[in-house]
């Protein structure tokens, strides 16, 4: 492969904003070998600690080919689920095998075009790591912000990408909760937390009154 080559054919794009995939297709693939088949239990897995009910509006952050979104869609009748990812080659192909009751939009975490308390569940997948360390306290406000009062937060990813600064700056992050953390500045209650096959999670929940209320 040339030069020339190897620069069109780079899956990502940084910006302010933090990481696109524009390849997503390869994301994918990526992501399927990593979990070693074990991809579909994983994200199953994920569904169940969302806690998605017969009913709830779902909004997945990140949502890239809407290989989550589709599964947090059959979790229960009448789920309606709103997937948000930055990459219109990806939610391009999302909107074109989108199932009953799903949309896609593009759009950042740091903005998400949705209105305030919009959704009983708030998914963040594998998605976190993309933003840039700075802006994530923005993003997880703006799920706050969407988030209906007793709405539940997952956030899950791989922690060692949560932190790439150097050998002390992966003991920080091991010792730490980040996405707890940022959960709690937020807002959220956080609930639970626990590993699964290359990740870690958090189940979070925004409380009946807000800040703002009490």
């Amino acid at each position: 492969m040339t030069t020339s080559h190897a620069s069109r054919a780079r899956p990502e794009r940084r910006g302010d904003t933090g990481i696109t995939l524009r390849a997503f297709r390869v994301n994918t693939a990526i992501n399927h070998i990593m979990f070693t088949g074990r991809r579909g239990r994983v994200y199953d897995r994920l569904v169940v600690l969302s806690g998605v009910r017969p009913g709830d509006s779902v909004l997945d952050v990140g949502s890239s080919s809407g290989y989550l979104a589709s599964r947090l869609a059959a979790a229960g009748p009448s789920v309606r689920v709103t997937g948000v990812d930055p990459s219109e080659p990806a939610i391009a192909y999302a909107r074109r095998h989108a199932g009953p009751g799903m949309t896609f939009t593009v759009g950042v975490a740091q903005r998400l075009p949705l209105p305030d308390a919009s959704f009983d569940v708030v998914t963040c997948t594998l998605a976190m790591h993309h933003i840039p360390a700075r802006q994530r306290p923005a993003a997880v406000a703006e799920m706050y912000r969407v988030t209906r009062p007793g709405g539940r937060l997952l956030t899950a990813d791989m922690a060692s990408l949560l932190h790439l600064g150097g050998r002390r700056a992966r003991q920080a992050t091991a010792a730490a909760d980040p996405l707890g953390d940022l959960a709690a500045a937020a807002g959220y209650q956080v609930e639970s937390g626990g590993r699964l096959p290359l990740l870690y999670y958090i189940v979070a929940v925004r409380p009946q009154e807000s800040r703002a209320q009490a």
